[in-house]
C-alpha cells in the first residue's frame, strides 16, 4: 500500500492481558508494541515519543510501523492525509483484554482454544489490583473502555470485580463488553445488571443448535439464549435502560439463509434484546457469506441492520430508531447575532422507546439541528438541541421548539434536522430520514 491514514493511534490504545500495550486490535500476538505497563504508565505510553512519531508519520501519509496492520485506510490519489495533533493530553478510549483464554474453539478463529494465541502472552490473566492501578492515571477523563479483546472476558475469575470497580470509581466511563455468554449463572447475571455497565453484546451466530455450533465449537445455544433472556429480565426488574443488550450475528455461508435470519429475528423479539445486528466477515474465506459481501444487492438491502453501519441500526423492526420530522415552517430566518426558534413535530416511527432521562446519562433522545453552509458543508454538528416533553413509544408524536443560537455572520445556511440518541448515534445513520431547511441570517 502506498499512502494511507489511520485513526486508532489518535484515539485508542489496546492493553493486552500481559501488560503489553499495542496500537490496535489487528495485532493479536502483540508483535508491534508501543510499550509495556511494567515499565511505563498508560498515560506515559500515550504521550511517548514513539507514539508521537507514528502520528507525525501518519500526518505525512504513511508510517513504517503501520505497514503490517490491516486497520489502516488507503488515501486516494489526490486525497491529503488528515492532519491531527501529535500531543494529545487525554486518552479517550482503551480496549482492555482481561484474559487471552477462551472457553470455545471457534472455527479457524485466531483466539480459539486450539489456535495457540495464549502462547504469545507472558501471562494469561490481568491482575485486578494492577487493573485498578492502570486506571488511576487515565480513568477520570477517559470516555470509553471496551472490556474485551482476544479471549472470553468472563473466563477471568475477577471480571465482574473489574467491571464493578470501573462503574463505581469512574461512573462517567462508557463501559462496553462483548461475550459468548456461556459462563454466566444467576448470581453473575444479577451482578452484571447491577454494575451499571452500559452495553453488553452477545455473539450468537445461528438460530438452531447445529448451525450455531458450526462456528462456536463447544457452545450451547440454549444456554446463551437463556443468559440473554435472564439479563433482559434483570434489567427490567431494576427499571434501568442499561445495559443496552445487543445480539450480534456473524453471517457465514451456512447461516445466511432467509429462514435462519428470520428465526433469529423471532428469537431476539421473544427474548427482548435491544438490538439484533448482522456482522459481515471475510474470515475464514471459505466460510464467509458470499451474498452479503459489501456492495452486493443483498448487502445493500440489510445495510442499516449491519453492525458496523451505525451504533443504533437494528434488524428488529420494533426496535429501530426511525423518526418523522415535520417543521412548522419550511424555512428558518434570523437577524445576525439573534436567536431564532423553530417549532417541529416529531413522531416515533421505529418502535424503539424514546427516553428523556437515563440512569447512565446516555441514549436519551433529543431533536438536533446541524448547521451547514449553503453548499451543504458541515459547520457545526451540534448546533442546537431540543428535549422532548415526554417519553415517546412507537407511533406517538410530540411538538418541540428548538432554539437556534445567534450567528455572527450574515448569509445563507442550511439546517439538517435529525433525532439523536445521545452518546450513541444520529438516527440518520440507522436509516431514518432527515429534513433539510434553508436558513437565512440577515444584517
Amino acid at each position: 500500500m502506498g499512502r494511507f491514514t489511520c485513526d486508532w493511534i489518535f484515539n485508542i490504545l489496546v492493553v493486552l492481558c500481559d501488560g503489553k500495550v499495542v496500537c490496535g486490535c489487528a495485532d493479536p500476538k502483540g508483535e508491534r508494541p508501543l510499550g509495556h505497563l511494567r515499565s511505563a504508565s498508560l498515560d506515559a505510553i500515550w504521550r511517548s515519543e514513539k507514539v508521537r512519531r507514528i502520528r507525525r508519520e501518519l500526518n505525512a501519509g504513511s508510517s513504517g510501523f503501520c505497514e503490517p496492520c490491516g486497520l489502516k485506510r488507503a488515501l486516494g490519489e489526490d486525497e491529503p492525509a488528515p492532519q491531527r495533533p501529535l500531543d494529545l493530553e487525554v486518552l479517550p478510549r482503551i480496549f482492555f483484554e482481561p484474559t487471552v483464554v477462551c472457553n470455545l474453539d471457534c472455527f479457524q478463529a485466531v483466539c480459539g482454544s486450539s489456535a495457540g494465541l495464549a502462547a504469545s502472552r507472558e501471562r494469561k490473566f490481568f491482575p485486578l489490583e494492577e487493573f485498578k492501578s492502570m486506571l488511576e492515571g487515565v480513568g477520570q477523563r477517559m470516555i470509553r473502555l471496551d472490556f474485551f479483546n482476544y479471549g472470553e472476558p468472563f473466563v477471568h475469575p475477577q471480571a465482574l470485580d473489574m467491571i464493578e470497580h470501573v462503574k463505581r470509581r469512574y461512573p462517567n466511563i462508557y463501559l462496553y463488553t462483548s461475550t459468548n455468554g456461556l459462563l454466566f449463572n444467576e448470581e453473575k447475571i444479577a451482578r452484571l445488571a447491577r454494575s451499571g455497565i452500559d452495553e453488553v453484546t452477545f455473539s450468537v451466530d445461528g438460530a438452531d443448535p447445529r448451525t450455531y455450533e458450526r462456528y462456536r465449537r463447544g457452545g450451547d445455544l440454549a444456554r446463551v439464549l437463556g443468559s440473554m433472556a435472564a439479563l433482559v429480565d434483570e434489567k427490567r426488574r431494576l427499571g434501568r435502560e442499561v445495559p443496552f443488550i445487543n445480539w450480534r450475528y456473524i453471517l457465514f455461508r451456512w447461516n445466511d439463509s432467509l429462514w435462519q435470519m428470520a428465526r433469529a429475528r423471532r428469537l431476539a423479539r421473544q427474548i427482548g434484546v435491544d438490538r439484533l445486528t448482522w456482522e459481515i466477515t471475510d474470515h475464514p474465506p471459505e466460510a464467509a457469506s458470499r451474498k452479503y459481501q459489501p456492495g452486493r444487492p443483498a448487502w445493500k438491502r440489510i445495510y442499516h441492520e449491519i453492525w458496523d453501519s451505525s451504533q443504533i441500526g437494528s434488524a428488529l423492526r420494533g426496535k429501530r430508531f426511525i423518526a418523522r420530522i415535520r417543521p412548522g415552517s419550511r424555512i428558518a430566518a434570523a437577524r445576525r447575532g439573534e436567536k431564532a426558534a423553530l417549532d417541529v413535530t416529531v413522531k416515533n416511527r421505529g418502535g424503539a422507546p424514546w427516553i428523556i432521562h437515563s440512569f447512565s446519562g446516555r441514549r436519551w433522545v433529543r431533536l438536533g439541528a446541524q448547521l451547514h453552509d449553503k453548499d451543504g458543508r458541515l459547520l457545526d454538528l451540534n448546533y442546537a438541541r431540543a428535549s422532548l416533553p415526554r417519553p415517546l413509544s412507537g407511533g406517538e408524536s410530540a411538538r418541540v421548539t428548538i432554539e437556534l443560537p445567534g450567528l455572527g455572520q450574515a448569509g445563507e445556511y442550511r439546517l439538517k434536522l435529525d433525532m439523536v440518541s445521545e452518546g450513541a448515534d444520529w438516527f440518520a445513520n440507522g436509516g431514518s430520514p432527515v429534513v433539510w431547511l434553508p436558513f437565512t441570517v440577515s444584517d
